[in-house]
């Protein structure tokens, strides 16, 4: 893989996937606390964390980033991996296979129309997000050697 497509892959992965996690916790796991009783401030209470509409917006500027990249490295780098079993590596697999339903999913969720198809999307794109970055630290850590699949 060339040095600039490495950066732009790191970079890109470091954008998405921090503002993806701040923005899950901003979202789902921060709690706003009791509505206020003055009228006034009721007026500016949402009921979400202040920081959601600028993580949000940032996450969905990095992903294409992140799409692009993983793009522009997958005839290079990961096609020719697939074909070939000495040289893939099981995070490197388990990344290409994630690819796919976290793109998806993330494009899903943000069309959704019922609660529900909205719940399914918000689960599907967390848990394949998450293993995603899992297995992406592993694959650079591991970068160079460790067990081929």
């Amino acid at each position: 893989m060339k040095p600039g497509a490495r950066w732009l892959l790191n970079l890109s992965m470091l954008a998405a996937g921090g503002t993806g996690l701040v923005w899950a916790y901003c979202a789902y796991l921060w709690e706003p606390g009791p509505e206020p009783d003055d009228p006034e401030l009721f007026l500016e209470w949402t009921g979400q964390h202040p920081w959601v509409p600028l993580v949000r917006t940032a996450h969905l500027f990095a992903v294409p980033a992140l799409v692009f990249a993983v793009g522009l490295i997958w005839a290079s780098h990961v096609a020719p991996r697939l074909t070939r079993a000495w040289a893939r590596r099981r995070t490197g697999l388990l990344l290409a296979a994630l690819m796919t339903p976290m793109v998806v999913s993330g494009v899903a969720l943000q069309t959704a129309v019922s609660p529900e198809s909205r719940n399914l999307w918000v689960w599907t794109h967390g848990i394949s997000s998450a293993l995603w970055v899992v297995a992406y630290l592993a694959h650079q850590v591991a970068r160079g050697h460790g067990p081929r699949a």
